[in-house]
């Protein structure tokens, strides 16, 4: 565990990092930083009133501690999100798992994704797994501003029918680690047939443990109309998407639903993931959602 201690004036600030190495730019008229195995120590005399400069990436606060790139060893993540297919009123069913459906390696190696991760197992751990979901952690200023190019990590993982989305053994958060953050976390959920959601804000961090609740309130998803109102004021990401294109478009039922109509298993066309390609996918998923598009920025 390493202490990085900034001292500013008359206030001094003892800050515990836990599996983290620091890199401070220490701009001051006075100032200077030094460090043991322990510990880490910088410190600034600057004035009193404070003037902050941007250009880019790069910030200068006139008198006082300049920020910081951090490297995390690991952290842990916590996310929640629900998809409208299998979504019942207060959870998300779990059919593909109950009649045993569901791949033991992650489905995302195929187009769009392109997914080279091995994440497997040898059984699926719980049974209230839902369905695989890929995540992905961008960096970024800003919301708008999190494109694909700023993605520093992909994992698949299990989506379980309260919403939670959890490692492989369905029981602990999924862990990053050797990340590099330089701005702020932003987190994209991928589904095999429903549309992609970004957090429209940094997630929380605490202790290494970074949070965000895809579900509730509104607008927790970037965009306009990013998700479905499920029930209340609980959303969740759009079905029908079945050609994983990031639109629901005529593409989806030409394509793919109408070749797999009348037939069952783990299956793009199966809208509402209850093992079942049918009338029920198109009309009550396809139709209903006809023309929403993904608002993760590209």
């Amino acid at each position: 565990m390493k202490k990085t201690i900034f001292i500013c004036g008359f206030w001094v600030l003892s800050i515990i990092v836990s599996g983290q190495s620091l890199s401070p730019v220490v701009l001051a008229a006075s100032g200077g930083y030094d460090e043991n195995a322990a510990a880490s120590l910088s410190w600034t005399l600057g004035e009193v009133a404070t003037e902050t400069y941007t250009a880019g990436d790069n910030i200068l606060t006139q008198g006082f501690q300049q920020p910081i790139t951090i490297t995390l060893s690991g952290i842990d993540l916590n996310l929640l999100a629900y998809l409208q297919g299998p979504f019942n009123g207060s959870e998300m069913n779990t059919n593909l798992n109950d009649l045993s459906l569901l791949p033991l390696s992650q489905p995302y190696s195929l187009p769009p994704w392109n997914y080279p991760g091995t994440e497997s197992v040898a059984v699926i751990p719980d049974p209230n797994v839902v369905d695989w979901v890929l995540v992905e952690l961008r960096d970024a200023t800003s919301a708008a501003t999190a494109t694909a190019a700023t993605a520093i990590a992909r994992q698949a993982a299990f989506l379980m029918s309260d919403g939670n989305i959890r490692s492989l053994d369905g029981i602990s958060s999924q862990q990053f680690n050797n990340l590099t953050i330089q701005h702020s976390l932003f987190a994209v959920i991928y589904h095999r047939n429903h549309l992609a959601v970004m957090s429209a804000y940094p997630l929380t961090g605490s202790g290494g443990i970074y949070s965000y609740d895809f579900t509730s309130p509104a607008g927790q998803a970037f965009g306009t109309d990013a998700q479905k109102n499920l029930t209340g004021a609980v959303y969740g990401m759009y079905s029908g998407d079945s050609d994983a294109s990031g639109e629901v478009a005529p593409e989806d039922i030409v394509n793919v639903w109408a070749l797999q109509a009348g037939t069952r298993g783990y299956l793009m066309g199966d809208m509402d993931l209850n093992s079942q390609v049918s009338n029920q996918d198109k009309n009550e998923y396809w139709f209903q959602n006809i023309n929403q598009e993904s608002q993760a920025p590209e």
